[in-house]
C-alpha cells in the first residue's frame, strides 16, 4: 500500500474553508509512519534513524493503521538493504515485494494478518528520509461509538472516513457527497442531528472557491460535531468532524 499516493487524493477533496477546522487535520495525518503496538501485530524493525509518531493510531475507511516518520543519515539503498534482510523469506513469511514511483522506494511485506510498508527519497545529501506504516485488517462488525456516528441523507458516498485519537480525544472524520443542495443537506443536519439530542451552537454562510457553503457546530454533552457543507457543480460535499472531548 503506498500511503503518500494517497495525500493528494484526501487533502484535495477538502473544501478550502474546512482546512482552518478538521481539513487540515486529514492532511496531517498522511504526512508520516507506524508503530504495531496497538495493532497487535509483530515487531516492526526499525532502522538507524530520527524516528517521530504522526498517528500511532487511525482508522481509515475501516482499516487500522499506524503511522511513523523517519530521517536517517544512511542512503536509501542501506534503507532497503535492512528491510531485504530483515524480511527475507522464512519462517515468519513470505519475502517482501518491491516497487518504485519516483521519488519513493516503497518495500512491503505481509505477516500474519499486518501489512508492513517502508517508503523511502533521498534527502538531498543528507541521507534519507521516509514512512513506517503499519495496517492491520479489522475483524468482525465494527461498532461506531453513538457519539461519532453520523445520519446521512438518501444516496449519500462516503469517500474518507477517519477514526483517530490524539492527547486524550477520540474523533471521527468523514468527507461524504451527494446531489441534495448544501441548504437541503443543512436542513437535514439540523433537524436529524437535533431530533438525536444535539443543540446548535452556530452556523453561517459562507463563499468558497467551489461556490457557497455553509457551516454547523452542534454539541451534545461534551462531544462536538462540526459540518463544513459546500456546493460544487451538481454535488454537495458534507466534512464532518465529530469529538468526543472537544
Amino acid at each position: 500500500m503506498n500511503t503518500m499516493k494517497k495525500n493528494p487524493t484526501i487533502c484535495s477533496s477538502i473544501p478550502r474553508a474546512a482546512a482552518r477546522r478538521t481539513g487540515a487535520l486529514l492532511c496531517a495525518l498522511w504526512c508520516g509512519a507506524a508503530g504495531a503496538g496497538q495493532l497487535d501485530c509483530p515487531d516492526f524493525p526499525e532502522p538507524q534513524a530520527r524516528l517521530q509518531w504522526v498517528a500511532p493510531y487511525i482508522v481509515y475507511n475501516g482499516v487500522p493503521m499506524s503511522i511513523k516518520r523517519f530521517d536517517s543519515k544512511q542512503q536509501p539503498a542501506d534503507i532497503l538493504a535492512f528491510y531485504r534482510q530483515a524480511w527475507k523469506a522464512g519462517a515468519a513469511g513470505p519475502a517482501a515485494v518491491e516497487n518504485k514511483l519516483d521519488p519513493w522506494q516503497t518495500i512491503s511485506v505481509a505477516r500474519g494478518k499486518c501489512f508492513f510498508t517502508v517508503q523511502v527519497q533521498a534527502a538531498g545529501n543528507n541521507g534519507s528520509t521516509g514512512l513506517l506504516s503499519t495496517t492491520r485488517m479489522p475483524g468482525g462488525v465494527r461498532v461506531t461509538d453513538s457519539d461519532k456516528s453520523l445520519p446521512m441523507m438518501a444516496g449519500s458516498t462516503v469517500l474518507n472516513d477517519i477514526e483517530h485519537s490524539d492527547d486524550g480525544k477520540n474523533a471521527r472524520t468523514l468527507l461524504l457527497t451527494n446531489g441534495f443542495s448544501a441548504e437541503a443537506n443543512a436542513d437535514f443536519y439540523r433537524q436529524t442531528l437535533v431530533d438525536q439530542g444535539w443543540r446548535p451552537v452556530s452556523g453561517y454562510q459562507m463563499t468558497t472557491r467551489a461556490g457557497p457553503g455553509i457551516t454547523l457546530v452542534m454539541k451534545r454533552g461534551l462531544a462536538e460535531t462540526s459540518l463544513v457543507i459546500t456546493r460544487n457543480g451538481g454535488k454537495t460535499t458534507v466534512l464532518a468532524n465529530m469529538v468526543d472531548k472537544p
